[in-house]
């Protein structure tokens, strides 16, 4: 879709998505969660939780498995660090 009309929808519709990291320990092992809520107008359309993988620790290193290849981990690694490590 050509970002004009793109930008065109969302701004009649007020059209939002909202995406955030949760971090969640478990028996040591810290499970990523991504969520993503999408609102119309201020009222919600749509939400979904993604199980994104696992961060571990193994020899004072931490680790990410992700559940899927093709995330992209910059995002997950900053919010972790600054939610969890910091």
């Amino acid at each position: 879709m050509d970002e004009r009309v793109q930008d065109f929808i969302e701004d009649i519709f007020d059209f939002k998505i909202d995406t955030e990291y949760h971090f969640r320990t478990l028996y040591g092992l810290t499970f990523v969660f991504k969520s993503e809520i999408a609102t119309v107008r201020d009222n919600v359309s749509s939400a979904s939780i993604i199980p994104m993988g696992i961060i571990y620790r193994e020899n004072d290193e931490y680790y990410f498995a992700p559940l899927d290849e093709t995330y992209q981990i910059d995002d997950i690694v900053k919010e972790f660090v600054e939610k969890e490590l910091i």
